[in-house]
């Protein structure tokens, strides 16, 4: 009989050793895993939007900035010339300008918005200002005559996708 007995013993304390999870302990940290990567998950689409919406910005911000680097190039006498350049636009400003400006609004035009529409591009322009990639954009620029000596320049782009626009603004000064 004590043979039978320690062995049930044997086998008692090998039953109770706590080496080991519960099936409760396993499905409790199953479901925290779960919910944790589920969270995780959700916020992948959320960060990419916002990766895609800072590049069109980028996008954004440096064709305002090489519009209003163009407009340096103008004489000061000629920039009020620019006012109401709008590069989605076939007719108007673009179509009226010569010389310069003509060059410059239609190099924008080229670079944000591309052909399209009726606007077309000589094979000389496309060949000087090389291959670029137009990404649909829209920039209007407005001159303001703040004085004889001093003229306001504000150039807002938009892009397809992006929530809103940008605008830069400068002030070009004649100096006597």
């Amino acid at each position: 009989m004590r043979t039978v007995m320690n062995t049930s013993t044997k086998i008692a304390r090998a039953l109770g050793n706590h080496r080991g999870f519960t099936l409760v302990e396993v499905l409790v940290a199953s479901m925290i895993l779960i919910v944790a990567l589920i969270t995780m998950a959700s916020m992948f689409p959320a960060g990419y939007k916002q990766i895609t919406d800072a590049g069109r910005m980028t996008v954004a911000v440096s064709g305002a900035r090489h519009i209003l680097e163009d407009v340096g190039d103008v004489p000061f006498a000629n920039i009020s010339n620019l006012n109401g350049v709008d590069t989605a636009s076939n007719t108007g400003v673009i179509a009226g300008l010569s010389g310069t400006e003509a060059a410059i609004a239609r190099r924008w035009r080229y670079a944000l918005a591309g052909p399209g529409n009726g606007f077309t591009f000589t094979s000389a322009e496309t060949t000087a200002w090389g291959t670029m990639q137009p990404f649909g954009g829209r920039a209007v620029v407005t001159v303001a005559n703040t004085s004889a000596t001093l003229r306001t320049v504000t150039v807002v782009v938009t892009v397809p996708g992006l929530p809103g626009s940008v605008t830069l603004s400068t002030v070009i000064v004649r100096m006597f």
